[in-house]
Formats: C-alpha cells, structure tokens, sequence
C-alpha cells in the first residue's frame, strides 16, 4: 500500500533563501511505500524565484512541480497548495526554513501513530548573526520559533498547546480541510498589511470543532531568522499584527484596559530594573493590545 504526500512550499520573493529549502527536502528519508512531491506555489514573486525552483527541479530525488498564485497573500498561497495537492497527507514548510532529514518521517508517524488530522513540529531558530542580548526565549514566540530547552522540559500537555503550532512545520490529512476548511483568506501577510495569525485561527477553527491535533516535537526545521528580524520595530510590528489579526478572527480576548495597564507598568520596571528581554516581553503586549483594538474598529468600519 502507498501513501502519498504533497510538501508544499509557498514562497514569495525569497528565491536565495528559498534555495536553502529546496535543498534540504532534496535530502529528506523516506519510508516504504511513501510517493512524495514538492509542491512549490509563487506568490506572484518579482524575484528568481522561477530559477530557482527550475535550478532544484533538474536533480531533485523526487517529483516537483511550479505553480504561480497571482493573488497576493499567505492564505491564497498556501490554499492553492491545498487544490494543487496530490497527497493524502499535506506537509507545509516556509521558503526560509531548513528541514532535517528524518522531518517528513517522524511528522507522518506522529499523525499515524496518533490518528491526528494536524500535527505541528518542532521550530527551531537559525541566526544570521548572533541574536541581541535582550532577544532571549520568551520572545521567540514573536519570531515563530520555539524554545528548545522549555519544549524538552514541558510534559505532554504543555506540548499540546495552540500558541506551539507554527506554519512553517505543519502536516494535515487531506481530509481535513474537507472537514474543518481552509485558510481564512481575509486573515494573512499580504506584503506589509497589519493582519496575520491565519494559521492560528485554522489551529483553534480545528480543535474546536473536535479534530485531532498535536505537537510533533521530533519533525524538525531550522527558520532562518535574518538580523532585519531582531530588532524591536520588526517585532513590535509583528505583535500589532497579530492584534489586529486576532480582531479580525473574532472570538474571545484578553486585550482589556487591565492588561495594557498591567503591562504598561511591568515594561518600566523591567526596564528600571535592567531586565531588557522583559521589558521588550510587555512593550510586545502592548502593541498587541492596539493592534487588537485597532482591528475592532477595522471592523466597525
């Protein structure tokens, strides 16, 4: 019996990071019975996107094929990955992460063995450069990665947490969009729009409604974190986007004047205190409080 699977790869303009991921599913492990494919969606790039999939496809180990979604946005893409797919399983990995060689292996028999319809991996950071000293593991989250050490100490239910699924290592049944949907596609990066948390809402959408889905800390990727990304500004953009984003999905909030005051004050003693990873730890709540708020009056709107 075989069992086919689709790694999907959007992108959009990366072509020079994107070859460093094209190249490490050139050395994944498969198992017996596996037919695999890499599925690369272009999300309309300007760049060398195209010589770089065509560069990869020549001596790929497996069947690649290019498609091009015109329509700007992360969910378009990665939904077209969905109607595009051949695979009874769909694995995702973003155009700026590194897979391990046994990534695929052990995310296939984490929702096998499991029964899961969504299995999220482990993330872990890859620095250009050394990261700032007040860049530490409470704020990886921000940057979509995970803490190693707090992953291997957590117990299983720890694991099992929503704000641990990441979209850059993500596996899902095909079934499952048939049961649950797919990305929400007025939630998504779309160039420097202040909307994101597409791939959380789909998490929360699935669990909800009763589908299996777990962390598979064994699937390993690396995510190229860039030194444009550890700065304050980057970080603090990407909290207010989330904000927003989590406006836009609906649902309950812990965005309240309590908190904003809360973290106000917490961020000035950190600071006072000479504590930089805490005080940039609530600068971040903070300006994921306004992108809250800000997103409701998107709404009202």
């Amino acid at each position: 019996m075989t069992t086919k699977l689709t790694i999907a790869v959007p992108t959009h303009n990366r072509a020079r990071l994107l070859a460093g991921t094209l190249a490490s599913i050139a050395t994944l492990r498969f198992s017996e019975g596996i037919v695999p494919e890499c599925l690369i969606v272009d999300n309309n790039s300007p760049d060398d996107t195209r010589d770089a999939v065509e560069v990869f496809a020549r001596t790929a180990p497996i069947a690649v094929r290019y498609v091009i979604e015109p329509q700007l946005g992360s969910s378009y893409a990665r939904n077209r990955a969905i109607a595009e797919a051949r695979g009874d399983f769909v694995f995702f990995i973003d155009d700026d992460a590194i897979a391990e060689p046994d990534w695929a292996i052990e995310l296939l028999a984490a929702m096998e063995d499991r029964q899961l319809d969504v299995a999220c991996g482990l993330v872990l950071p890859n620095w250009d450069v050394p990261p700032p000293r007040w860049l530490g593991p409470s704020l990886y989250v921000r940057l979509a990665v995970h803490d190693e050490a707090a992953i291997a100490a957590a117990n299983s239910r720890e694991r099992d947490h929503i704000h641990n699924y990441f979209s850059a290592n993500v596996g899902f049944r095909r079934e499952t969009f048939k049961l649950f949907g797919n990305f929400r596609e007025d939630l998504g990066v779309v160039g420097n729009n202040p909307i994101s948390g597409e791939d959380t809402e789909l998490f929360a959408r699935i669990a909800l409604r009763g589908g299996a889905i777990a962390f598979a800390e064994r699937a390993r990727v690396h995510h190229v974190i860039g030194r444009e990304r550890m700065n304050r500004r980057y970080l603090r953009r990407k909290a207010y986007a989330f904000g927003f984003g989590s406006a836009i999905a609906g649902g309950p909030t812990h965005n309240h004047l309590d908190k904003l005051a809360r973290n106000g004050m917490r961020m000035l003693v950190a600071a006072a205190l000479g504590r930089p990873e805490r005080a940039v730890y609530h600068e971040l709540e903070c300006a994921n409080f306004f992108g809250y708020w800000r997103g409701r009056l998107a709404l009202r709107r």
